[in-house]
């Protein structure tokens, strides 16, 4: 049902990307990029049982530019019960993301579905994910920019007194391939 209410701002926000002029970028086509790696380390903040808790989380993304700032990929994140990743759950998923340059300033946003094992105080439960992301970055090289980017994500199927959901602040490094 999550995901569902996800679906009409996933296929308009797709569309806006395709069929838009895409905020500059058909005036400045070399400052395209042809696919972004990303690897960021952060902290998540959940709930267990009404208590807050903090996780380590490192999470890995690939992406390629389908059209204008529209770009699909794919990422991996580990989450640990605690620092430095010990215990961790292991997880990935598939995103559908925006991302815009203006000059060496980078804008991004995405949209994920996935699957993550969890760290619960006992064991790793597997749940099924949806969330998004809000990143800033800066290039500082024609082929690398650091980023820094809010997460939210949802939990599918946990037990009673688990997480349903996440947020994450993580920062990290980017690669361009132009």
């Amino acid at each position: 049902m999550g995901v569902k209410r996800f679906a009409p701002v996933l296929v308009v926000l797709s569309a806006l990307a395709v069929l838009s002029p895409a905020a500059g970028a058909s005036a400045d086509k070399g400052n395209r990029d042809l696919a972004v790696f990303d690897a960021t380390f952060g902290g998540t903040i959940s709930k267990f049982a009404g208590v807050r808790k903090w996780q380590p989380s490192l999470w890995l993304d690939a992406t390629w530019g389908a059209a204008g700032p529209l770009h699909l990929g794919a990422y991996f994140q580990w989450i640990g019960k605690s620092f430095p990743l010990d215990d961790p759950g292991f997880g990935g998923g598939g995103l559908i993301a925006l991302r815009w340059n203006v000059k060496n300033l980078r804008v991004s946003g995405a949209f994920t579905g996935g699957y993550l094992g969890v760290p619960l105080p006992d064991r790793v439960q597997g749940a099924g994910t949806i969330g998004a992301f809000a990143g800033l970055g800066y290039g500082f090289l024609s082929w690398m920019g650091f980023e820094a980017r809010g997460r939210w994500m949802r939990y599918f199927n946990m037990p009673s007194g688990a997480p349903n959901h996440a947020w994450t602040v993580e920062a990290g490094f980017s690669f361009f391939v132009k």
